[in-house]
C-alpha cells in the first residue's frame, strides 16, 4: 500500500472583531483577545461595531486578556459567549477585584515571562507598559508548534528594552499585533503610535505586522485624551520603506490567514484580508 501524503501544517487564521479584540484560530485552537463588544467607552459613543457578536464566537480555548481596562476587558459581553471559555488569562494583581469576579469562567494570573499551556500552543506572557491605574499591563506570546510565534501587543506603550528582551527570548515572530492609536491622556504618551510599531515591528522581527487599537473607534476628548494614530500611517511607513507586503490592515470581520508552509513575508505578495466568516474552509 502507498502510504499518505503527509498533512500539511495548518495554517494559523486573525480574525479582526474591533480595537485589540482579535480571534485567533489554528488547528482546533481558539484564541480571543482583550474582549470588547460595547458601543461605548466611559460614557463616550463608539463609531464602529465589532465584527462578529459575543453569541457567534463559539468554543474558546482561552481568552488573554493584556489589563483591565474597559476597552479590553468586557466582562458582559463575556457572559454572552456560550460554551464559557475554558479559561481567562489576566496580568499579575487582577484575583479579587470587583470586574474580575464578574467574569464568568475560571481565570489565571500570568506575569511577565511565566507561561501556560493552551492545548498544544504555549502561551507567555511579557511586559507591556501601558498607564495606570493597574494592574500593570501585559502582552503575549504565543507559541504555536510546526507554525510560529505571534505577538500580541495590546495598547501598550513603546518600550525599547521591554521589546529587545522580548526579541532576544522570541524572535522571529510570524506576526505581530501591534497598537497604533498613539493615545495621549494630558499630553503623556501612553499607546504606541505607528511610527512606534513600525519600530517595535523591526525590533521583534515580524514578518507580517497587523495594526490593532488604531484612533477613530471612540470620540476623542482633546485635549484631555487624543488618539491620532491610524492602520492606513502604518502602512503607509511601510510602503515609505518599501516593504509594503509587510503590514496587513484588517477591517471589523475580516480575516488573514497566515500558512505553515509559506514564507511570512511571501516576496510580490501582499496576504488579503479574508472575509469569509470563521470557520469556513478555504477554497
Amino acid at each position: 500500500m502507498s502510504e499518505a501524503p503527509p498533512r500539511n501544517p495548518p495554517a494559523l487564521t486573525v480574525t479582526m472583531i474591533r480595537c485589540s479584540t482579535l480571534l485567533l484560530e489554528w488547528d482546533g485552537l481558539r484564541l480571543l483577545t482583550d474582549p470588547w463588544f460595547a458601543m461605548h467607552l466611559r460614557g463616550l459613543p463608539c463609531f464602529r461595531r465589532p465584527g462578529l457578536a459575543p453569541r457567534a464566537l463559539g468554543a474558546l480555548d482561552a481568552v488573554l486578556v493584556s489589563h483591565l481596562h474597559p476597552d479590553h476587558l468586557d466582562p458582559a459581553a463575556m457572559s454572552r459567549i456560550h460554551p464559557a471559555p475554558a479559561r481567562v488569562l489576566l496580568p499579575p494583581g487582577s484575583l479579587g477585584l470587583p470586574v474580575v469576579r464578574r467574569i464568568p469562567a475560571p481565570v489565571q494570573e500570568l506575569a511577565p515571562w511565566q507561561s501556560t499551556k493552551v492545548r498544544d500552543a504555549t502561551v507567555w506572557a511579557v511586559p507591556g507598559p501601558h498607564t495606570l491605574p493597574g494592574p500593570e499591563e501585559v502582552n503575549y506570546v504565543v507559541d504555536v508548534p510546526g507554525w510560529g510565534r505571534l505577538f500580541f501587543g495590546g495598547d501598550a506603550r513603546f518600550d525599547g528594552p521591554a521589546l529587545v528582551e522580548i526579541a532576544r527570548r522570541f524572535a522571529p515572530f510570524r506576526v505581530a499585533l501591534l497598537p497604533v492609536g498613539g493615545t495621549r491622556i494630558l499630553g503623556r504618551r501612553t499607546v504606541m503610535n505607528p511610527a512606534d510599531a513600525w519600530r517595535a515591528a523591526r525590533l521583534l522581527d515580524a514578518g507580517l505586522v497587523v495594526p490593532i487599537h488604531e484612533g477613530g473607534i471612540w470620540l476623542s476628548v482633546p485635549p484631555l485624551s487624543l488618539h491620532p494614530g491610524r492602520a492606513a500611517h502604518l502602512a503607509a511607513l511601510a510602503a515609505r520603506d518599501h516593504e509594503p507586503d509587510r503590514v496587513v490592515v484588517l477591517r471589523e470581520g475580516q480575516r488573514l490567514r497566515v500558512d505553515a508552509a509559506t514564507p511570512s513575508r511571501p516576496p510580490g505578495t501582499r496576504p488579503a484580508p479574508d472575509r469569509r466568516p470563521p470557520g469556513a474552509r478555504p477554497r
